[in-house]
């Protein structure tokens, strides 16, 4: 089984890097299908321009309803303003009012035959009381043809120790319609569809900037499938940066003036583990780290490949003694770096220690 699990993840990381590889080309197809099909399809570069967008379509001066069921929320909306008000998923759904606006984020896109995918949504019973419906599409979560994200659904969700489809798969071809009732007498009972104003926001955030490295664009592979952050020691304690957040976010000039990647990963090595689309997060992130080391770093001596290669033995050590003694012989000569590693009060483990452990008890 664990031989087919790895044959899986292979596949899948293939499945990922011809689309990558090839995106802008991929992209442009997608986008004709879409717009063929009816759907209002727009180009989004950042947060502003798709708070920007999202508020062209309020028809209202003011107190327009709006819900968001995604992760991606533009700051602007988050503010206090009289332009619109913001309802939870959970007040949609109970409530049997017209929801002005729905923003959504999808997590797939087709480009065989421009569908868009939506996975465990709570909002979907929302959507015949919508008037507004706008679906957010990050660039890299395209699959080519129906048969890729069958696969890639597969690895998508992992419970119960065993990956399994999503229990809620909604695949959208078309702009919605809404069905309502004209009379409140069962006998005169008639129906009428409106439809709902359906765009697409093809959402770049930085991804473009990323593509332009050859290595660094692996990171594009993922499919949120959230497994790295529920490994991550460092992410348990911090609530911070997840694995592949951690390595996107430093591909940034800003944030390679700071610590943060250094502050925020033990390189435990977790995340390789479960990744299902084989992203290599530790490799990628040793890559940042010699970068930033080579460009901001006054101590340009430091080996951090060599450093950090050592990290993989103090998973090993099973105490603090142990792990004292262990820094004391390898990093005295380097108070920077011993400083550093003694004052670490998250533990150095990986998943195959946790596991163990947790026969034993």
């Amino acid at each position: 089984m664990i031989q087919d699990i790895q044959y899986i993840k292979t596949k899948a990381n293939l499945i990922r890097h011809i689309y990558i590889e090839d995106m802008e080309k991929y992209l442009l197809s997608f986008d004709q299908k879409v717009t063929q099909r009816g759907i209002v399809t727009e180009w989004v570069e950042n947060e502003e321009d798709l708070s920007t967008i999202i508020q062209q379509s309020f028809l209202k001066k003011s107190f327009n309803k709006i819900c968001f069921d995604s992760s991606v929320i533009p700051s602007f909306f988050t503010e206090k303003n009289q332009l619109f008000k913001i309802i939870s998923v959970e007040e949609a759904i109970s409530s049997s009012d017209n929801i002005e606006h729905l923003v959504i984020e999808a997590n797939f896109g087709i480009v065989q035959n421009g569908s868009i995918v939506l996975l465990n949504k709570l909002s979907k019973s929302c959507f015949n009381h919508v008037d507004n419906l706008h679906i957010i599409l990050k660039i890299n979560n395209l699959v080519l043809r129906n048969n890729d994200l069958e696969l890639l659904l597969y690895l998508f969700q992992y419970q119960n120790d065993a990956y399994q489809f999503p229990t809620d798969i909604k695949i959208i071809t078309a702009p919605l319609s809404k069905v309502s009732t004209n009379s409140t007498y069962f006998e005169d009972q008639s129906y009428k569809v409106d439809p709902i104003n359906t765009y697409l926001y093809l959402y770049d955030d930085g991804i473009s900037k990323i593509l332009e490295s050859p290595i660094l664009r692996e990171s594009l592979f993922c499919i949120n499938c959230g497994r790295c952050q529920q490994v991550c020691p460092v992410y348990k304690q911090t609530k911070r940066f997840s694995p592949i957040n951690l390595v996107t976010n430093n591909c940034f000039e800003e944030n390679q003036r700071t610590m943060q990647l250094f502050e925020n990963t033990t390189l435990c090595g977790n995340c390789n583990d479960v990744c299902p689309v084989l992203i290599p997060l530790t490799d990628l992130m040793l890559t940042e780290m010699q970068t930033i080391k080579n460009k901001h770093s006054r101590e340009k001596n430091i080996d951090l490949f060599k450093f950090y290669s050592k990290r993989s033995k103090m998973n090993k050590l099973n105490n603090r003694f142990f792990k004292y003694f262990f820094n004391k012989k390898h990093f005295k000569n380097n108070k920077r770096l011993y400083n550093y590693i003694h004052q670490q009060k998250l533990p150095f483990f990986n998943i195959e220690n946790l596991q163990s452990k947790a026969k034993n008890e």
